[in-house]
């Protein structure tokens, strides 16, 4: 797509956005863009910008989140996409509360309040609240997916919790336009067998797909949250590599 034909697309979505009632208020200034902090983030933050699917498997604190939400929003308020869509597995971390209550949007948002968060850090409660309303953000338990057509931004964490028939069928309902972000945590894998980020990348190798697939692999020596949790991981690398089990 040539540049003036990319500034024709932009201004006929802001134009439909209108059109519909889900134009974002102007008060809403554009933040400053991220930078990456290390070439790891460095390398995804490219593959954002080159790549239809993108795939960033990195341990707790590298910034996989954070970076995914803040550049995706923006490319929201900037008109390059009409929507954005995130998931996750319905898989959760030990004992749960149950069933809870309320719509869809209500019950699966504790599951993606990582990356809802980064939304209201980014642009404030309000913006994220009006972005849901008229449906520019969309929150999609993963099952769901099945027989969708996404021409739009689709942002699904904890990949590596998916099996390789979940992620085939995943990277079969994308269309054209359309922008697809694996985030995976390798340290943080629950079940048996091959992963579908695994799958994904030895797939991607045997046929020769890297000019679609952008993938960034970062280890412990990445994360930037702190002192804290890179002692911690770093400490439960070694217990694993000495088979401590515990």
């Amino acid at each position: 797509m040539t540049k003036r034909n990319k500034r024709k697309v932009v201004e006929d979505r802001w134009t439909k956005k209108l059109e519909d009632g889900k134009q974002v208020k102007d008060d809403y200034e554009l933040k400053p863009p991220v930078v990456g902090l290390n070439e790891s983030q460095k390398q995804f933050l490219k593959h954002l910008k080159t790549k239809t699917v993108v795939v960033f498997n990195a341990p707790a604190g590298v910034g996989k989140t954070f970076l995914t939400m803040c550049e995706t929003t923006d490319w929201l308020k900037k008109g390059y996409y009409e929507k954005m869509v995130i998931a996750r597995p319905n898989i959760v971390m030990g004992r749960t509360l149950g069933a809870l209550k309320g719509d869809m949007a209500q019950k699966y948002e504790p599951l993606l309040m990582p990356m809802i968060e980064v939304i209201k850090q980014r642009y404030g409660k309000g913006f994220y609240d009006s972005s849901l309303h008229n449906g520019t953000v969309e929150l999609a338990p993963l099952e769901y997916i099945r027989g969708r057509n996404f021409s739009y931004i689709t942002v699904i964490d904890e990949s590596q919790l998916t099996t390789p028939d979940e992620m085939y069928t995943i990277l079969t309902r994308m269309a054209d336009g359309g922008k697809l972000i694996l985030l995976g945590d390798p340290t943080q894998k629950d079940q048996k067998g091959m992963d579908g980020i695994s799958w994904l990348m030895d797939f991607v190798k045997r046929h020769s797909l890297e000019h679609i697939v952008g993938y960034t692999e970062a280890t412990s020596d990445d994360i930037e949250r702190g002192g804290l949790c890179k002692a911690v991981v770093k400490a439960k690398e070694k217990d694993r590599l000495s088979g401590f089990i515990g």
